[in-house]
């Protein structure tokens, strides 16, 4: 081979050398830039549809808690703890506007489009009856029964969050369905790009791994949040019983059991004595932890079958459920009185308190909750009016 032979070998070898580079480096910047604009499209989209999905879910909340506050002022006679309620009430719906201004700001397809056009349409037409009925419940100054107007808020609230539930639905759907778009872009890139499979196939699975990792705990909190919110709305947020609302529940329940079944339970309203005289001497902080034992003396002494609750305040409410006579009511009185009598002492100064128990005993005859509540109420006035420290069962 003469050096003119040689030469033209060198630069074929050269040339072919330049076009795989070229070749490589084509196909890499490429893919490269397919991958690129592939996975910010999906993270744009993730990242839309994530907002507004936590800002649905919350105006779905809020809609809920609305709905609570309304029945919670439906069973309130307290004016301050009405106004406090109704309070609570607006607060909600301005969390309600600010996530529904976070969806009106973000990118929306059409049928979001259409689906928020419809819930605004539905809310305006219903604010109005809902601000009026929590209102006219603020300004209540009879007895007047508010079932019927607050089923039907409640129905009109139920509307509402059903067009919320289909928000969620489909920023679901969508969000499936741009992993699913996505995927099949990537197939498609990784179908032509055969000599650099290995690559993509690695980045596209570690990336699909971190969407699915990233979507699932992103659920998981959300229901956590969900969990937290329920629990707060149905339990006492000092001492983590169950609050007025839980207890009428729990009460409609065992009265439900005792007609059905004709077994025997009580109600018993607990009052602690002199307790104003302990947050006036030592402070509420310390009225406050005095509470807290206090139930957890409480706690120690029901079965596990019972339900302690806290009314608000220094009142409590214990559900007996199922007990042979009236004797062992007794029984369980004169523990409870004993764990309470309590005597405190802090700076030379000391306070003793007590308890009065009311206790009602169920029966086929007892129509509802709110009746059996009261008349627990008045046996525990009276024993007040008997000295306190004591019991008295009706």
């Amino acid at each position: 081979m003469n050096q003119g032979q040689r030469n033209v070998k060198a630069y074929f070898y050269f040339l072919g050398f330049v076009v795989i580079f070229i070749a490589f480096t084509v196909t890499s910047i490429y893919s490269y830039l397919q991958y690129s604009h592939i996975r910010t499209e999906l993270i744009d989209v993730t990242k839309n549809n994530d907002n507004q999905l936590s800002a649905a879910m919350d105006m779905r909340v809020a809609v809920r808690e609305r709905a609570i506050l309304l029945w919670r002022m439906a069973l309130q006679d307290d004016y301050f703890e009405r106004d406090e309620t109704l309070q609570a009430f607006y607060e909600h719906g301005s969390n309600y506007h600010k996530s529904r201004m976070l969806i009106l700001t973000s990118h929306m397809d059409p049928d979001e489009a259409y689906l928020m056009t419809t819930l605004d349409k539905e809310t305006n037409k219903r604010a109005p009856i809902l601000r009026d009925f929590a209102n006219k419940l603020l300004e209540k100054k009879d007895n007047k029964d508010h079932t019927q107007s607050l089923n039907q808020v409640l129905t009109n609230q139920i509307v509402v969050a059903n067009l919320l539930d289909s928000m969620i639905a489909l920023q679901q759907s969508q969000n499936e369905y741009s992993r699913y778009h996505s995927a099949e872009e990537m197939a498609n890139l990784l179908s032509k790009m055969i000599l650099f499979m290995i690559i993509i196939i690695t980045g596209g699975f570690m990336f699909a791994t971190y969407v699915i990792m990233t979507t699932s705990k992103q659920s998981q909190l959300l229901e956590k949040m969900n969990d937290e919110l329920e629990h707060l709305a149905c339990h006492d947020h000092l001492t983590g019983l169950p609050n007025r609302m839980l207890l009428l529940q729990q009460l409609e329940r065992l009265l439900s059991t005792v007609h059905r079944k004709k077994i025997q339970a009580a109600l018993m309203f607990i009052d602690i004595d002199n307790f104003k005289e302990i947050n006036d001497t030592f402070g509420h902080d310390f009225g406050d932890q005095c509470l807290k034992d206090l139930t957890q003396n409480m706690l120690k002494i029901i079965r596990g079958a019972d339900i302690l609750g806290r009314l608000g305040g220094d009142e409590f409410l214990i559900l007996i459920n199922e007990i042979e006579s009236s004797n062992q009511m007794t029984v369980i009185a004169h523990k409870l009185l004993e764990s309470l009598n309590t005597h405190y002492t802090l700076a030379d100064k000391t306070v003793t308190i007590s308890a009065s128990i009311g206790i009602y005993m169920l029966s086929d005859e007892t129509t509802g909750a709110k009746d059996a509540i009261d008349l627990a109420d008045k046996a525990m006035y009276q024993a007040k009016k008997s000295g306190k420290n004591r019991f008295v069962i009706v």
